[in-house]
């Protein structure tokens, strides 16, 4: 199985989960139990780049990755969280990288897609283990190295899913924070069956405030 066919098959099973859970969305958090205690001593985060897969759904039923598509959305994506932070006076800047600093986050963003997946399975998947925020513990090691070349306390992944086809849309977001220890404070995620699309900055904004509408503003 093609890579393309491997991402577009977890893209099934998630959606497939979303309306088996919900009917038509899914729209679930979870804070790391000392949350608040944390979440005041950071000041800036920094965002990395979000990883978005747009497909095109044909009348056969085969998926095609657009990554024309999935480079607007990842533009409109970056734009609406930016902006949607601003608004609630959070400061968040967009990653800006070197060669160095690129390598790092590459590795960085692999060892988020293990924890990320863990969380997916433990917090919203079928091996549902947690039903609060008491157990939600997970870490990707300390970030601080990395963190203060940036001048961030905090480092902010964002995964975006899209499926476009004849009769309408799906798409899924999901956003996590980490801190300068490596700790998951806040994950949050939001599916949709109902016609949004990330290649259009107004819908994607839509999704994004939907999205961080849980969120409990970060002091600083």
């Amino acid at each position: 199985m093609t890579k393309t066919k491997k991402k577009w098959h977890a893209f099934l099973l998630i959606i497939g989960l979303l309306l088996l859970v919900t009917g038509c969305a899914l729209d679930a958090y979870r804070m790391h139990p000392e949350f608040d205690i944390r979440a005041g001593s950071i000041r800036e985060s920094v965002l990395i780049i979000p990883d978005v897969s747009m497909y095109e759904l044909s009348s056969s039923g085969q998926a095609m990755l657009r990554d024309d598509w999935s480079g607007v959305g990842r533009q409109n994506l970056q734009d609406a969280i930016l902006q949607d932070f601003k608004k609630k006076n959070c400061k968040v800047k967009l990653v800006q990288l070197d060669t160095q600093t690129a390598q790092e986050i590459a590795e960085i963003k692999a060892l988020y897609g293990l924890v990320h997946k863990t969380m997916d399975q433990r917090t919203f998947g079928s091996h549902q283990q947690l039903a609060d925020n008491s157990g939600f513990v997970f870490s990707l090691g300390s970030l601080d190295s990395i963190l203060q070349k940036f001048g961030a306390d905090a480092m902010i992944f964002v995964t975006g899913y899209d499926q476009v086809y004849k009769g309408g849309r799906k798409a899924l977001i999901d956003l996590a924070i980490a801190d300068s220890s490596g700790t998951i404070l806040y994950y949050t995620v939001k599916g949709t069956t109902q016609g949004k699309d990330l290649r259009d900055p107004a819908s994607t904004a839509v999704l994004i405030r939907d999205l961080l509408s849980s969120f409990s503003r970060m002091e600083g």
